[in-house]
């Protein structure tokens, strides 16, 4: 993880984080090395970065719920998508670790980040990068679920038992809390003047 300038958060990129994960269960078919299987070489960053990552590519940026790379790893391993095909499933760190990279922008590399790349990065705020008291720039938070989904949203009411959200897409959302981890209950509440 490489600290961002200007900001206490840390950016999570393919070169240092999701590179090495890739080399340990994708290598084999994946990789220019050993075999290109579905035209995705792991090892070519620039053939990721140029022809993978993109709004509507298999890692979309500050997507990972609609990214159909993180999709395939979190299938069940009898399922036909599953990935690896030959393999077993990534522990739950590394998984957490290339949702995050796509979370936060999917850079390649955060030392030397391309135009696209460093405004990837100031579109897609980290969640520490949110000031102390819980907000966040331009009203947007990190709502997490209690399966551990986050997804960043605005809050537009807290009516009882339920918060409704909206996404930067204009997609709204009635969330009830006990679905929700602790820290975004609080969130809620707090944004709610509950607390």
């Amino acid at each position: 993880m490489i600290a961002t300038a200007g900001a206490e958060a840390e950016v999570v990129d393919y070169v240092s984080d999701v590179l090495p994960i890739m080399k340990t269960h994708c290598w084999d078919c994946h990789s220019n090395e050993k075999s290109v299987k579905g035209s995705l070489a792991l090892d070519d960053v620039d053939e990721v970065r140029d022809y993978q990552i993109g709004k509507f590519n298999i890692i979309r940026p500050g997507n990972p719920a609609e990214s159909g790379f993180l999709e395939r790893l979190k299938l069940e391993s009898n399922h036909t998508d599953f990935m690896p095909r030959k393999g077993d499933p990534l522990p739950k760190d590394e998984l957490a670790t290339i949702e995050k990279w796509i979370e936060h922008g999917a850079v390649i590399d955060a030392t030397k980040p391309t135009e696209e790349e460093a405004k990837r990065l100031e579109e897609v705020k980290p969640a520490a990068a949110m000031n102390p008291a819980g907000g966040a720039k331009d009203g947007f938070h990190q709502w997490k679920n209690k399966a551990g989904k986050v997804i960043e949203a605005k809050m537009l009411s807290l009516d009882g038992e339920s918060v409704k959200l909206i996404l930067k897409t204009g997609v709204s959302y009635d969330v009830r809390l006990d679905d929700l981890s602790p820290e975004s209950v609080t969130l809620a509440r707090s944004l709610g003047g509950k607390e």
